[in-house]
């Protein structure tokens, strides 16, 4: 790549909370500041999102795309390549960075047909945040998205892959050639700033609309309320514990939005544990009110490298996890805090009634996850490498 400042247009489908969305707006961020990089993000999804919000505070450029969202719509999908061309055009790009699966194969073509006709041709790069193959698809969708990903690799001059499990994933199924894939793990900034327990405690009392106080044994879930969230798993877990420790108050609080919020508030009235079981909405910078609680669980059957995990480490909260995707990259089983295998109510309720009731072993795990967070996900390292993908 010729020296000067470069034109970087990242592209991602929706401006949500969620960790794709953290890490545009980090890297974003990042390369703006850098004075190396003119950065513009564009995005479908409610021009009023958190992530349009963030980025404005930035000075940071975005494009609304109107016709790009989650869903497949075929006329839609269609009106967005021209819409993306439009975009590219006016941007000028050197380098496009697409984010998420749809926007991966999309946008890839978008951009292909942008540098067919242009002088000033996109290097594109596209993140695998999780590949969407590794969800429980049927046998006949699985194939397909196995497919479209391969198809999406053909327009794509190179994929980071966020953990060394998607990069194996992608070499399983034949996605891309090694050449082309690269690993850079997600990573966070070491100076995160966190409330302390007692004030992120009465910040989280306003949100659920209860008090906290200091002998409640507070569990968060931050995400999405997707499928592959494995929420349903978390809630049965959570009931055996109330049943367990009837003599202390346990609360679970699980934020984010998404489709699963219905089937989950009726498993939750069913369970009859509605008191101390909380869907809270998507939450802003809730990473800030992380010392509030006293573990972190998460219940996926499918992830990429969340990024949850590595703020809980920061805060010194404690982590219980099923073994999906990345998360054995950063988690080692009852080292630096706990893993158990997805789709098992049983063990992650034996998985966190062992945090709460060995805080001794508890203090130690979160003391080493604080360490392993500090030097091998280092913020300065994940750009450092980005950025050299970008000019290889």
């Amino acid at each position: 790549m010729d020296s000067g400042v470069k034109k970087l247009l990242f592209v991602i489908t929706q401006p949500v909370v969620g960790g794709a969305q953290k890490y545009v707006f980090d890297l974003a961020r990042h390369f703006q500041a850098s004075k190396e990089y003119n950065v513009s993000v564009a995005m479908g999804g409610p021009a009023e999102g958190d992530l349009f919000k963030k980025l404005s505070a930035e000075k940071i450029k975005t494009h609304h795309l109107r016709f790009l969202d989650r869903e497949v719509k075929i006329f839609d999908d269609f009106l967005l390549i021209f819409e993306l061309i439009k975009v590219l055009k006016e941007e000028r790009a050197d380098i496009v960075h697409l984010n998420s699966s749809k926007i991966g194969l999309i946008g890839a073509v978008s951009a292909c047909l942008y540098n067919f006709r242009s002088n000033h041709p996109a290097k594109i790069i596209f993140t695998a945040h999780g590949w969407i193959f590794k969800e429980d698809l049927p046998s006949l969708t699985r194939v397909a998205a196995i497919f479209l990903a391969w198809l999406s690799a053909k327009f794509q001059d190179k994929i980071i892959c966020v953990s060394q499990d998607d990069f194996n994933q992608a070499l399983k199924h034949k996605i891309a050639p090694p050449r082309k894939l690269y690993v850079v793990h997600n990573a966070i900034a070491a100076g995160e700033k966190f409330l302390n327990k007692d004030k992120a405690r009465e910040e989280i009392s306003k949100i659920i609309g209860r008090s906290i106080s200091s002998e409640t044994i507070a569990v968060i879930n931050p995400g999405r309320l997707y499928a592959t969230k494995g929420l349903s798993y978390l809630i049965e877990a959570f009931n055996k514990i109330k049943g367990e420790l009837s003599d202390k108050e346990i609360i679970l609080i699980i934020f984010g939005d998404g489709p699963e919020r219905e089937n989950l508030k009726s498993q939750i009235t069913n369970l009859k544990i509605s008191d101390s079981t909380f869907l809270a909405s998507d939450v802003s910078n809730l990473t800030q009110y992380l010392k509030a609680f006293d573990a972190l669980v998460l219940s996926s059957t499918k992830e990429g490298l969340p990024y949850s995990i590595l703020e809980a480490g920061l805060a010194g909260v404690p982590v219980v996890s099923t073994n999906v995707g990345g998360i054995g990259e950063i988690i080692e089983n009852e080292k630096n805090g706990l893993l158990v295998p997805a789709k098992n109510s049983e063990a992650l309720t034996k998985a966190i009634l062992d945090l709460i009731n060995n805080t001794e072993k508890t203090g130690g795990y979160s003391a080493a996850l604080k360490k392993t967070v500090a030097k091998r996900f280092n913020f300065q390292d994940m750009v450092e490498r980005t950025e050299w993908v970008y000019k290889i």
